[in-house]
C-alpha cells in the first residue's frame, strides 16, 4: 500500500497517457469508419441510378451511369461488365443484369450495416475517454491538494508542482480540443443521417453524447483560460462597451435557468455608462457570477443585478438571498477547482473554475472584486472596473 501511495503520481500520469492514446485512437477509428460509410453510401446511390436507368430502358443514361460506377469502383464495374455487355447486345433480356445489380445493392447494404455500428461505438468510446481524462486530471489535482504535498515548508517545490500542473493541464486540454472538435463534427454527421437513418432510441442516445461532448468542450475552454491566466494577464480585445446592454444581456441569458429553479432574477435600472473593455470577457464574468448566484439561491429567492458609475469606475453588483458563504470558504473562493463543502454535499454542478476565471478577467481589466456574505442571509459580489482612458475622456 505504501509503494502504491509513493508512486500514485507516476501511475496517474501513465493512466492519463493511456487514456489520451485510446481517445485519439477511438476518434481516428470513428473518423475512418464514417468516411468508409460515406463511400459506401455514394456507391449505393450510383448503383441505384444504374438500376433506374435499366428499368426505364434509358440506354444513354444506362451507359453514362455504368461509366460512373466503373470509374469510382473498378471491382463493382468488373463484376457487372459481363451482364452489362450482354444486355447491350440483347436488350430484350435484362433480367440477368437486374439480378446482378440487386446483388451489388445487397452487398452494399450489408457493408453499411457492419460499418455504422462500429463508427458509433468508436465515437462514443472517444467521448467517454475524453470525459475520463478530464475526471482523472481533476482527481489528480485534488489528491495533491489533500495529501499535503503543497505546504509552506516546501514553497519552492509547491511552485514547481503548480507550474508543471498548469503546463500539463494546458497541453492536455489543447490536445483534447482537436479530437473533441472531430468528435462533434462526426456526431453532427450521424445526427444528420449521413451514416444512415437513426432509430428514435439511437437518436436519444446520440443527443446525450452530444450534450456531454459540448460540456467537455466548455470544460476544456475553461482549463485553457485558467492556464492562460496563470501565465499572466489575459489577452483582451477592448472596445467601448455599453454597461446597461451588457448587464441586460447577461440577465436575459440566465433567465431560463432562474425560471427553472423558481428564482426571481432582475436587473435594477441605472444611469448606464460605458467601459473600455473586452465585451466577451466581461459578459463571461457576469454570466459566471449570475449563474453562481442562481445555483445557490433556493426556490422563491431573489438574484439582483445592479450597475453604477462611481468616479472613473463602473461597479457591477450581483446580490442573492441564498445560503451565504462561510468565512473559511471565502478565503479560498477564487482558487482553481475549489468547491465548498455545501456544493459537494448537494452535488451542485460545476468544476470550481468559474470564480477563478472571473477574477482573472477582473484583474486583466485592472479592476477589483469583493465578496460580502452572511450565512443564511445571502451574498453580494461587487466588481469595480476602471472605465478606461478613452471613455473617461468623453464628456459626461
Amino acid at each position: 500500500m505504501g509503494v502504491l501511495r509513493r508512486n500514485v503520481h507516476k501511475l496517474s500520469y501513465a493512466l492519463i497517457t493511456v487514456v489520451v492514446f485510446l481517445t485519439i485512437a477511438a476518434t481516428t477509428t470513428g473518423g475512418f469508419r464514417l468516411h468508409h460509410a460515406a463511400v459506401i453510401e455514394r456507391r449505393t446511390i450510383r448503383t441505384q441510378r444504374l438500376e433506374t436507368a435499366l428499368l426505364e430502358r434509358d440506354r444513354p443514361g444506362l451507359e453514362a451511369q455504368f461509366a460512373s460506377v466503373a470509374a469510382h469502383d473498378a471491382g463493382e464495374g468488373a463484376r457487372l461488365r459481363p451482364a452489362y455487355d450482354a444486355y447491350l447486345q440483347s436488350a430484350a433480356h435484362p433480367r440477368a443484369f437486374e439480378r446482378l445489380i440487386e446483388s451489388e445493392l445487397a452487398r452494399q447494404a450489408e457493408a453499411m450495416r457492419r460499418v455504422n455500428p462500429s463508427a458509433r461505438t468508436a465515437l462514443i468510446a472517444a467521448a467517454v475517454g475524453a470525459a475520463a481524462l478530464v475526471a482523472l486530471l481533476i482527481w489528480l489535482f485534488e489528491y495533491e491538494r489533500r495529501s499535503g504535498r503543497i505546504d509552506r515548508d516546501n514553497a519552492a517545490r509547491a511552485e514547481e508542482l503548480i507550474r508543471l500542473r498548469d503546463e500539463f493541464v494546458a497541453v492536455v486540454s489543447h490536445e483534447l480540443r482537436t479530437p473533441l472538435t472531430s468528435i462533434i463534427g462526426y456526431l453532427e454527421l450521424i445526427a444528420d443521417g449521413e451514416a444512415g437513418e437513426l432509430t428514435s432510441e439511437q437518436a436519444g442516445y446520440l443527443a446525450v453524447v452530444q450534450r456531454s461532448t459540448n460540456r467537455l468542450v466548455e470544460l476544456v475552454g475553461d482549463l485553457l483560460l485558467v492556464a492562460e491566466a496563470e501565465r499572466g494577464p489575459l489577452a483582451l480585445e477592448s472596445i467601448e462597451t455599453d454597461v446597461a446592454s451588457l448587464a441586460a444581456n447577461a440577465v436575459e441569458a440566465a433567465r431560463p435557468a432562474a425560471d427553472a429553479r423558481g428564482v426571481v432574477l432582475r436587473v435594477e435600472p441605472s444611469e448606464g455608462g460605458a467601459v473600455f473593455g473586452d465585451p466577451t470577457r466581461l459578459a463571461q464574468m457576469l454570466d459566471n457570477l449570475i449563474s453562481n448566484a442562481i445555483k445557490f439561491t433556493p426556490d422563491g429567492g431573489r438574484v439582483t443585478m445592479r450597475t453604477d458609475a462611481v468616479g472613473h469606475n463602473i461597479v457591477f453588483e450581483i446580490s442573492d438571498t441564498g445560503e451565504g458563504i462561510s468565512a473559511a470558504d471565502r478565503e479560498r473562493l477564487f482558487d482553481p477547482f475549489f468547491r465548498s463543502r455545501k456544493a459537494n454535499a448537494r452535488a451542485v454542478p460545476g468544476t470550481g473554475l468559474g470564480l477563478t476565471i472571473t477574477k482573472a478577467i477582473v484583474d486583466a481589466h485592472g479592476g477589483t472584486i469583493r465578496v460580502e456574505s452572511t450565512v443564511g442571509v445571502g451574498t453580494t459580489f461587487r466588481v469595480r472596473i476602471p472605465v478606461g482612458e478613452r471613455v473617461a475622456a468623453l464628456p459626461r
